[in-house]
């Protein structure tokens, strides 16, 4: 899998240099988006409406276009089918982003858990260990939900049909 990574970021974000494989600095937008699909993958059915919102987020933060964020969900896909563990995608998160950042990843993270319009445990779950292994404090963890579920109540319903209450 590995040459699938440098294979991506040779092709679409790095084509004038060399990708090394012990370069962290691309590795962010890899760790990012496994990150996402953790949270979608966490309940029981993955769905359609949160992969779309980890698209819209992917666009958001690093202007891909449609073949990369593509090429980058078949990526983070089979990552997070073969992930032991979440150390190594939050090492990266550590390493290169700010406080500030890490408060928008968790909000980010909350985001595709409200996509569907409930958050279940095990979405929540995952989001909370996250959320310590990036080191953000408890009252930033619950803040990220709320502004998340603000956000989500405010787009109206998803697929058509109306929102089941979200719990708290």
């Amino acid at each position: 899998m590995r040459a699938s990574i440098t294979k991506f970021f040779e092709e679409f974000l790095m084509p004038q240099e060399a990708v090394s494989e012990t370069d962290d600095n691309h590795d962010i937008r890899f760790a990012t988006a496994t990150l996402l699909m953790e949270v979608s993958r966490a309940d029981e059915g993955h769905k359609e409406v949160e992969k779309n919102a980890i698209i819209k987020i992917l666009r958001q933060l690093f202007d891909f276009s449609d073949a990369e964020v593509s090429q980058l969900i078949e990526l983070a896909e089979d990552a997070s089918d073969e992930a032991h563990d979440l150390f190594s995608f939050t090492r990266l998160i550590n390493k290169h982003y700010d406080y500030s950042a890490k408060r928008q990843l968790v909000k980010n993270l909350w985001e595709v858990a409200f996509s569907d319009g409930r958050v279940d445990a095990f979405e929540e779950h995952i989001i909370r260990r996250i959320s310590g292994l990036v080191h953000l404090a408890n009252e930033d963890f619950i803040r990220a939900k709320i502004l998340a579920r603000e956000s989500s109540a405010n787009r109206g319903p998803v697929d058509g049909q109306l929102r089941d209450p979200i719990p708290g």
